[in-house]
């Protein structure tokens, strides 16, 4: 199944990072809260995560139901944080700043459709994880960066071939290069 409404697409990258899915109409403190879809976070990620819609309710609706979830987890003690993922067409300013008393507020912007994924994903960003490359690869990839700008400089050489014995014998080996040449001239002034 394809998503097509901005809600579902939204849902779709939600679950895909491992949000959990609740059930609606959302159910706090004995009401019902009926909006188009609800996550919280799993792990590290303790967030409420409201999704609505502009295009199927208005302003003043969606902001009524948040204030009215906002004060329902008040009233319940919860330490979850509200966020509130706004799709459909763009809210005013005005409607951004009230949910924002209550909610962390982020509006998905309207985009070409072969960036539509794209920018889903960055409007998304601080509720995803972050996918960090391994730091063997990042090493590699320096490694391989330096040795193939200038082979000549041997005391960049030097460093990197003791880069695989680890920070002391790069150390080690810093200190001699830098020690060497001191010592000759010692050697001079002393002869």
């Amino acid at each position: 199944m394809t998503a097509t409404t901005p809600v579902e697409k939204v849902a779709a990258v939600l679950s895909a990072a491992n949000f959990k899915r609740v059930t609606v109409p959302l159910n706090l403190a004995g009401i019902q809260f009926d909006i188009p879809a609800a996550f919280v976070g799993t792990g590290t990620s303790s967030d409420l995560i409201l999704l609505v819609d502009t295009a199927f309710d208005s302003e003043k609706r969606i902001q009524q139901k948040v204030e009215g979830i906002a004060r329902a987890l008040d009233s319940i003690k919860s330490l979850r944080p509200l966020t509130t993922v706004v799709a459909g067409p763009r809210p005013r300013s005005a409607f951004i700043d009230a949910m924002s008393r209550v909610s962390r507020v982020l509006p998905l912007g309207v985009s070409a459709e072969n960036y539509q994924n794209t920018n889903m994903l960055n409007w998304l960003a601080v509720l995803l994880p972050l996918d960090l490359p391994e730091p063997e690869d990042l090493q590699k990839d320096i490694v391989f960066a330096f040795t193939d700008i200038e082979k000549e400089d041997t005391i960049k050489m030097a460093l990197i071939e003791s880069s695989n014995q680890g920070t002391e014998a790069v150390e080690s080996r810093l200190n001699t290069l830098i020690s060497e040449p001191l010592d000759n001239v010692i050697d001079e002034d002393v002869l």
